[in-house]
């Protein structure tokens, strides 16, 4: 990444493992499913109270940003 434009702009990467991808394939489904769904209750308790709200909102099919007029 000799260059600036080469820089990923946002957002967020990982790298996984052939190892790790390996050890989850070992999993059996009951054990991936299991983890998934931990995976899923960890985020909902983590997620910062403007993402929560922005989730619901979206829920609810409105746009993520309140409009001006709408007043909770």
């Amino acid at each position: 990444m000799g260059n600036s434009s080469d820089k990923p702009r946002g957002g967020y990467s990982y790298y996984v493992s052939d190892e790790q991808l390996e050890a989850f394939a070992r999993l059996s489904l009951y054990e991936r499913l299991k983890w998934v769904d931990e995976i899923r209750v960890f985020t909902l308790l983590a997620r910062a109270p403007e993402t929560a709200e922005r989730q619901e909102r979206l829920r609810r099919g409105e746009t993520i940003v309140p409009d001006e007029n709408d007043k909770r």
